[in-house]
Parts: structure tokens; C-alpha cells; sequence
């Protein structure tokens, strides 16, 4: 699947294969090309199996093309923090 920049019709799912009890927040960290770093609040779909989501909400979210990096950051109640594994994807430019 491809994602494009500027575009936001677009649910970005990711298993955490881990246990979310407990969580306090879950949130998709994003490294655009320009080495920016950006986040983006995740909705947890099933906490006992990990599954979390994020909806592109503006045509802003994703504003650059080229390769992003994503992983996701867990902080849960007792002050744990947890960080997933990085991904890469291209952000293409529409019409490409």
C-alpha cells in the first residue's frame, strides 16, 4: 500500500505484541526526511493483544515526501516506558 503526502483518508495500525494493561498513553513517533521529529496520539483498539491505530486527521500530518521512520512509545501508570520497533515508508507525491 502507498501513502501519499497531503492525503487523509488513512488509518495507520500497529500490533505493539505486547500487553497494554496499564497504559497511560501510546503514541506514534514519526522522523520525517528533514530529521524533524512529530508525534501523533494513538487510540488503543485492544489493550490484552497491543492493537493501536491512528487516523490522519489533516492533510498537515504527513507534509513532506520521501522516507519517514515510525515507531511507537508506550508510558504506563507505574512510570515504564516502552518504545516499539522502527519501521521505514515512503511517503510518495500524489500523481507518482
Amino acid at each position: 500500500m502507498s501513502i501519499f503526502k497531503g492525503k487523509s483518508k488513512l488509518r495507520i495500525l500497529v500490533d505493539m505484541k505486547c500487553d497494554l494493561s496499564g497504559y497511560v498513553s501510546v503514541t506514534l513517533m514519526a522522523k520525517k526526511p528533514d530529521e524533524t521529529i512529530v508525534s501523533f496520539p494513538m487510540v488503543v483498539k485492544d489493550v490484552e493483544n497491543g492493537i493501536a491505530f491512528f487516523d490522519v486527521r489533516t492533510e498537515d500530518d504527513f507534509n513532506a515526501s520521501g522516507w519517514w521512520t515510525f515507531w511507537p512509545e508506550i508510558v504506563f501508570d507505574d512510570d515504564r516506558t516502552a518504545c516499539g520497533e522502527a519501521v521505514e515508508r515512503f511517503i510518495h507525491e500524489p500523481g507518482r
